[in-house]
């Protein structure tokens, strides 16, 4: 049987495509994969950074040397490889944890897929929904739909005689082994850092495209533009999203950092009508994603494109790959942590989830999920690096946690969402793999303030960018939910979805009274409610297995 290609904008879908191969589902992120078809099999190639070529080197390598040579690229990328002549079907999740790879095993149907709602059924997922109330986004191996798993960093499904076989290769990058190392300065590798980021920018954005970036003036953006301009000879329009409200707007350092190096400098405003785009931002995404720098992100985006850009450059993973693991409210590494996995995920839980142990409890309890569903899913990703200090504990699970489901996605599918590609140099595997084979000790010297960053862009940046304390990126919506969004709380969302056949509409009002009357900040939550019910509301019908499915049912529906 050949491909069948259905692209699922002929059904309003969200872009993207999914395909029939012998009665097994594949489907792929929109845009970004290629396939290569033979007679006794069929490779597809989903992804933006694959060292060995695309899927007809892929379907090469497979033949000559096995799954094994697939699994050990780096790079960000699913591949699914069927295989007729030994009545097999293989799906790989890229090292990095950057690649979209799910499937969904129903005995007598099989799906394998970059996008969880191509092989779904649409039912919402009880523990899916009470992780992304939790983290903000649905950490693998977990998904938002019912039945849905996600395959963790380095792993590869295998589909053989109606049976499904799940294993996990070495993840990458893989840390250096605990140990002292020579005492070398964070001016010293400096030079190196620059070097691979320098590559990786010079990698990602051909001489011929329109590029963009992001500019906040702090250090990761500012290293940007230094790499940019001193480096590559580029001085890309540079965007800063601007606020009306007091210790939110970032605009006056961005200035000093784009007349330093000659940028055309595009001040952008964001207010609380951001929000009037909120189905428009949502169709982007193939998952729930309540990183509230979705509306300012989505604001740049529309502000690029029309300027035409092709690519924009933004500092993503700078805070995760280039610094300590931050809370709201203060540097984690300034504290001493538990040891032991399961204490250190409350730990950190409790300073970077959604709401507070109360509100977990009662969603919890609300959708019947166990009471320690979150810190299992942290505590089993420090267990991978149990040999390494609890800080760095922490900072290896960032980066298979908020780094790769959070900020990742959320630039990947806002700017893909109006036709751009993010570029994240601190994304790159090769940056992370350098900060990983650090000695502990000298890891933390030069993450430390960001000492290693703050020392390679000294020579070409002012004290008051150098010394400039971490602004954490917030966007107003505590005020606008108490001010011009009240109404859109009040008439919208206690009527959703998310309300009625979720979480039920009596605990929605409780959130959005409390936080009214200012008991507690609920902001972070009802906003993630927020996105879930337009999400929800915007899912258009789709067909799986050759079915016509609806649009999402309760929790644990048939």
């Amino acid at each position: 049987m050949g491909i069948l290609v259905r692209p699922r904008a002929e059904g309003g879908g969200y872009g993207g495509w999914w395909r029939v191969v012998d009665d097994i589902v594949l489907s792929a992120d929109g845009g970004k994969y290629t396939v290569a078809e033979a007679d006794d099999a069929i490779c597809v190639l989903d992804g933006w950074l694959c060292s060995g070529g695309g899927a007809t080197e892929l379907l090469a390598l497979y033949r000559e040397r096995g799954t094994s040579a697939i699994a050990a690229r780096e790079g960000h990328y699913v591949a699914v490889v069927h295989d007729r002549s030994r009545g097999q079907t293989h799906l790989w999740s890229d090292p990095g944890g950057f690649g979209h790879a799910c499937y969904r095993d129903a005995g007598s149907s099989f799906a394998f897929g970059s996008r969880p709602y191509d092989v779904g059924t649409g039912a919402v997922s009880r523990e899916g929904l009470a992780l992304y109330l939790t983290f903000q986004y649905v950490p693998a191996p977990y998904s938002i739909f019912d039945g849905v798993r996600r395959l963790l960093p380095g792993a590869v499904v295998t589909r053989r005689g109606g049976g499904c076989q799940v294993r996990r290769h070495a993840s990458y990058p893989r840390p250096a082994e605990p140990r002292a190392g020579d005492a070398v300065a964070p001016e010293e590798l400096a030079a190196e850092v620059l070097d691979l980021l320098t590559d990786s920018l010079a990698r990602r954005i051909a001489p011929a495209e329109r590029v963009g970036m992001m500019l906040s003036g702090g250090i990761d953006t500012s290293t940007n533009a230094t790499v940019l301009a001193t480096r590559l000879d580029r001085r890309p329009p540079a965007f800063t999203a601007s606020f009306r409200e007091a210790g939110y707007d970032e605009t006056e350092y961005a200035a000093l950092v784009a007349e330093r190096f000659g940028f055309d400098h595009v001040v952008v405003p964001v207010g609380p009508e951001i929000v009037e785009s909120l189905p428009d931002m949502v169709r982007a995404f193939d998952s729930p994603n309540a990183d509230q720098a979705i509306v300012a992100t989505q604001a740049i985006a529309e502000r690029a494109a029309r300027l035409g850009c092709s690519h924009i450059v933004t500092g993503e993973g700078g805070d995760e790959a280039m610094g300590f693991p931050m809370s709201p409210d203060d540097d984690i590494h300034l504290v001493d942590l538990p040891a032991a996995s399961a204490d250190l995920a409350r730990y950190y839980l409790g300073r970077i989830g959604l709401g507070g142990p109360d509100d977990r409890a009662l969603m919890y309890d609300a959708l019947g999920v166990g009471a320690d569903l979150a810190v299992g899913v942290l505590a089993d990703l420090y267990e991978e690096h149990r040999a390494h200090t609890a800080l760095d504990r922490l900072l290896f699970g960032q980066w298979k946690t908020w780094l790769t489901e959070g900020v990742y996605r959320k630039d990947h599918h806002t700017f893909g969402g109006v036709g751009m590609t993010s570029v994240l140099p601190f994304a790159d595997p090769r940056v992370l793999a350098f900060v990983a084979g650090m000695p502990a000790d000298q890891r933390y010297r030069a993450l430390d303030g960001k000492a290693m960053l703050r020392a390679g862009i000294a020579a070409h940046l002012p004290d008051r960018i150098l010394k400039r304390r971490k602004h954490k990126f917030w966007i107003p919506f505590a005020e606008w939910f108490r001010g011009p969004l009240r109404a859109h709380l009040h008439d919208s969302l206690p009527h959703g979805t998310v309300a009625a056949d979720l979480l039920g509409t009596k605990h929605v009002r409780a959130l959005i009274d409390s936080h009214e009357r200012k008991l507690d900040d609920k902001s972070g939550i009802l906003w993630a409610l927020c996105f879930l019910d337009a999400w929800l509301t915007e899912l258009p019908p789709r067909r799986c297995d050759g079915a016509a499915h609806g649009g999402p049912t309760k929790p644990g529906a048939p």
